[in-house]
């Protein structure tokens, strides 16, 4: 694993998985305002375990992924904690729900993992259309800033053109291992240009779930978005001008 990959990814030998997931599910609480019962989309939910601690507390939550094995795991896993939640495979373009949640999730990066940043703005479409009105998105994504500046000569490379990151891993032999990961790392910028396109609004970014300021220094892009409240539209109807204008035209002058 990469020097960049140990410190992003890397958990404290002194903090154990399930009580850094419940800080990881306290800062979101925070960052997103949630309330008693809400319900919550996680998507990219893996084998759900910010899911299951999420329902634990009472939200009414769905876990979605594409891995069928995953899903089994979580199912397993609330099947043994007696816990309802719903767990559902798809792709991230193609949620199967509409006005639904309160808020959703996106906690391990996959926003970046398709091939062309087409797909990834019809993700965040989706999302936006699984949303309530006033309903929060928080996405957990890379800083690109930070891995940048972190990168190694020989492993990787970051296309500025294209702002792809081609990681390649070697074997402890020296050789050029099996595993290869091609990831788009998108600035704060590029993110708040394609939250506005899904007709989604920045609210804020942090650099870690305690809501610390997001920097150059911070190694995650933890973004806060909200879908708009929806405006009631006036229906007009073809007479409503004349109807008006008798209206007025019938006033009495004082």
């Amino acid at each position: 694993m990469t020097s960049w990959k140990k410190q992003v990814f890397a958990e404290h030998p002194t903090i154990r998985p399930e009580t850094r997931i419940r800080k990881q599910i306290d800062g979101i609480e925070k960052l997103l305002g949630l309330s008693f019962r809400n319900r919550v989309l996680d998507l990219g939910c893996g084998a759900g375990s910010q899911t299951i601690e999420l329902a634990r507390r009472s939200y009414r939550v769905v876990g979605m992924d594409t891995s069928n094995d995953a899903l089994s795991i979580a199912r397993e896993n609330a099947k043994a904690e007696k816990l309802t939640v719903h767990f559902h495979s798809d792709k991230m373009t193609r949620i199967p729900f509409e006005n639904e949640f309160n808020a959703v999730l996106n906690l391990r990066n996959p926003l970046g993992c398709h091939r062309t940043d087409r797909e990834d703005q019809r993700c965040l479409e989706a999302i936006r259309g699984s949303m309530r009105p006033g309903g929060r998105l928080l996405l957990d994504l890379l800083n690109r800033e930070w891995i940048i500046r972190r990168l190694g000569p020989h492993n990787h490379v970051f296309d500025l053109r294209t702002g792809r990151l081609d990681c390649r891993g070697f074997s402890a032999r020296g050789g050029l291992a099996h595993a290869r990961e091609n990831l788009r790392i998108y600035s704060l910028t590029e993110i708040v240009s394609m939250l506005e396109h899904a007709d989604l609004r920045l609210r804020d970014a942090y650099g870690d779930y305690e809501g610390k300021a997001y920097g150059l220094e911070s190694q995650r892009m933890i973004v806060v978005a909200e879908r708009g409240p929806e405006s009631k539209k006036r229906v007009v109807r073809p007479d409503d001008g004349l109807e008006r204008a008798l209206r007025i035209k019938g006033r009495k002058r004082g």
